[in-house]
């Protein structure tokens, strides 16, 4: 990795960054000038060593617009029966490096400094697996600070989450012009404002002192932050080697004391992508291979604290390859973890050589037409683009639950183990040295256990991915516009798809034909951009079962599970409650009828007080046909679980319009809005309100938003602005245009 094409690694200042912020004063202040007020993410501007070394964040006026306040959830225990793959180590860790935000068709734009975004120009990726991930590293053009919708879903989702330290400029760690101590001191203060877990130190091309000062920074770090009490703080060490000796035991200190065998040092570390024999011809080099893993398996190393490196730039499909030599598929022997980083541009790379393919073709199938179709309209991007991300990470099945293994047909293109090393190659079409040609088998979820965070009430999601084409609330759309904000999903099913049928169990090798599908739908959604769609042919042989979310719940005479849902003629829903006592068996339960809302949706509520005493393990849903054979379909726009107490949270404090600016033609304004943080709030969402027309100008959680257009409806003097908290009465704010 010290050779890397701008591509796949663009750790350089962002072009036309947003101009720095003017010191305000707490009451409200209009621009006057004729620039932007957008905030400017942190540690931008100017030679970075001198930005680092007088950078603040508590008196940059900026830095409020760029924190998570979401902190880290408890993930529950692991319960082996109702895994996907019950023979598999949940101790086996995953990691990522990941980009927050990635363009999927047109030019390719650098939006990861950007934390949400209304009116979108792009459709982009957000990622929805986190289940499989234990540290998320913040890849790509964010450095010191990572995205902060990153950080709020990682953390919503229990993952630690961690910045990037790329090739650090020497006066980071050699004391030439900051004390090594004062440097320490700095970057913990950047985790603890900003509100993540800490640094991934990508250090290549160094010398022999170099290496000691900088296992001295990390010490100095962990001395720090323990001092700080940040429980959660970790240090991630890549050295562009896969030689481990530099990290454990460790090089001597600075002043050459050998480094003591209980020093503070990284917590774990990723091993290069040499260890595979991985090398590209073009782009990138690696460290050097390790002809046998097990070699690594030292006293001083615990198999929970290394990452096996998997660069998937040129092709996912490398994952299934060399996986299975660290981790034995759906459970068995593990030598360490997996770290997978550049897949969603591997993924990238696959969608577009598909579709040259299908434009050369002179002969195309059925699917060939579909896939076409779906790779070519904008409108079914998405489509086309989840389903190879779900194969990533699922497996070549779509169904975390199969075995996902490698036809004789596929192993033959991933050769014998002692010639995999001849994938060196990408996008060179014919050579059998392109790595793209190696097949999506094996999914993550064949390798790592999934995670869960569901273990106390209440839990309610609205199956709202992120991003969207429009937004609902209440089943009401309040926004007809094209929007991305990864830090307001909500928690995600576990399983993407698992269905099984509903009378007996899956076959992991062939599974089931016929059974309903599971996606998200962004035509139509309670709360959000999305809603969970079934859809299928249902009759009598096909009735389905789909696994959505493992929990750890112990019912009481109070718990009450409740849905959302609009549609299903033709078919009846179960709710299906599988609990630890009796982990083979599932219990269910008829959703005959449901209270009217809005626009077609639909409610029900069940106690489940003749479980008390019970721990819930998995929540279901099942559908059977009530006739003949026919088209079926129902949206879920809410699933959740609660104990029945009516949810109340304060009248937000302190709204205000801390800054704003009319644009030229009188039509548009952008406005920086504050309020005081409510940490019981799960999320605000800010409207602008005329008479009854409620406008949706986006959601966040935290205490600071920047609207980028504010309309401004004909005629209007004033537009109100209601900051709403997710359960609670609004607090205003008026804005006048004058």
């Amino acid at each position: 990795m010290t050779r890397l094409d701008a591509s796949r690694r663009q750790f350089m200042t962002l072009a036309g960054a947003t101009a720095a912020m003017l010191t305000l004063p707490a009451a409200m202040a209009r621009a006057t000038d004729t620039g932007s007020i957008a905030p400017a993410y942190p540690l931008t501007g100017g030679d970075s060593w001198d930005v680092f070394k007088a950078y603040d964040p508590a008196t940059n006026p900026s830095a409020p617009f760029f924190r998570s306040h979401v902190r880290r959830a408890k993930r529950i225990a692991p319960f082996a029966a109702t895994q996907a793959h019950p023979a598999q180590n949940p101790d086996v860790p995953g990691g990522t490096l990941l980009a927050a935000y990635l363009t999927l068709a047109g030019p390719d734009e650098d939006l990861n400094r950007t934390r949400y975004q209304t009116g979108a120009r792009s459709r982009v990726h957000v990622e929805r697996s986190w289940q499989y991930q234990d540290i998320v590293v913040a890849w790509n053009t964010t450095g010191y600070v990572p995205n902060a919708a990153l950080i709020d879903a990682a953390h919503r989702n229990g993952a630690r989450i961690l910045a990037t330290m790329f090739q650090p400029d020497k006066r980071m760690f050699d004391g030439s012009d900051l004390p090594r101590t004062e440097v320490a001191k700095k970057l913990v203060n950047l985790a603890a404002y900003f509100g993540f877990d800490g640094y991934f130190v990508n250090f290549e091309s160094y010398t022999d002192d170099d290496a000691r000062a900088v296992q001295d920074l990390i010490g100095l770090m962990q001395v720090e932050a323990a001092g700080r009490g940040l429980s959660d703080f970790h240090i991630q060490y890549y050295n562009g080697y896969t030689d481990a000796a530099a990290v454990w035991p460790g090089s001597p200190h600075v002043d050459g004391r050998p480094r003591e065998a209980d020093a503070p040092r990284a917590n774990s570390m990723m091993l290069d992508q040499g260890w595979s024999n991985y090398g590209l011809t073009r782009g990138c080099c690696s460290g050097h291979p390790i002809p046998d893993v097990s070699t690594l398996a030292l006293p001083q190393y615990d198999p929970r604290n290394i990452y096996y490196g998997l660069q998937l730039y040129p092709g996912p499909g490398y994952l299934g390859l060399m996986a299975p030599v660290v981790v034995t598929p759906n459970g068995g022997p593990a030598s360490g973890g997996l770290q997978v980083y550049s897949a969603e541009d591997g993924l990238r790379k696959i969608g577009r050589a598909r579709l040259d393919q299908l434009k050369a073709s002179t002969s195309l199938s059925a699917q060939d037409r579909e896939d076409l179709a779906d790779l070519t309209d904008p409108k079914r991007t998405r489509k086309a683009w989840y389903r190879l991300h779900r194969q990533f990470w699922s497996g070549k099945s779509g169904n975390p639950a199969r075995n996902n293994r490698p036809t004789a047909a596929e192993a033959a293109i991933y050769g014998p183990a002692d010639v995999r090393k001849i994938y060196t190659d990408y996008e060179a079409p014919g050579k059998p040295t392109d790595q793209l040609r190696l097949p999506i088998t094996y999914g993550v979820a064949n390798f790592i256990a999934e995670r869960s965070m569901i273990g106390a009430l209440p839990f309610v999601t609205r199956f709202n991915t992120g991003e969207g084409d429009r937004f609902f609330l209440d089943g009401v759309k309040v926004a007809e516009t094209p929007w991305f904000n990864l830090g307001i999903q909500d928690v995600l099913p576990t399983w993407a798809w698992w269905t099984k049928p509903l009378d007996r169990p899956l076959d992991a090798d062939t599974g089931a034909e016929g059974l309903l599908e599971v996606d998200y739908d962004f035509d139509d959604a309670y709360n959000g951009g999305a809603s969970l769609a079934i859809l299928g042919q249902l009759g009598t042989e096909n009735a389905t079962e789909v696994r959505l979310y493992k929990t750890k719940i112990t019912i009481d005479n109070t718990t009450k599970l409740g849905l959302v849902f609009k549609g299903g003629a033709g078919g009846l829903m179960k709710a299906g409650l599988v609990f630890e006592d009796a982990p083979e068996v599932t219990e269910w339960i008829d959703i005959k009828a449901g209270k009217a809302l809005t626009s077609g949706w639909k409610q029900w509520t069940g106690a489940l007080g003749k479980y008390a005493g019970r721990t819930l393990a998995v929540v279901s849903l099942g559908f059977v046909s009530t006739g003949k054979a026919a088209a079926y379909r129902i949206h879920i726009g809410e699933l959740s679980l609660t104990d029945g107490a009516k949810v109340s949270q304060a009248q937000p404090q302190g709204f205000r319009i801390a800054q704003s600016r009319v644009q030229t033609d009188g039509q548009s304004a952008e406005l920086q809005l504050q309020w005081t943080f409510d940490p019981d709030v799960a999320h605000y969402d800010i409207l602008a309100v005329a008479g009854q027309s409620k406008t949706w100008l986006g959601r966040i959680t935290g205490d600071a938003y920047y609207v980028s257009a504010l309309p401004r409806d004909k005629g209007t003097t004033q537009t109100v602005l209601h900051l709403v908290p997710a359960a609670g009465k609004p607090a205003t704010v008026t804005f006048t245009w004058a």
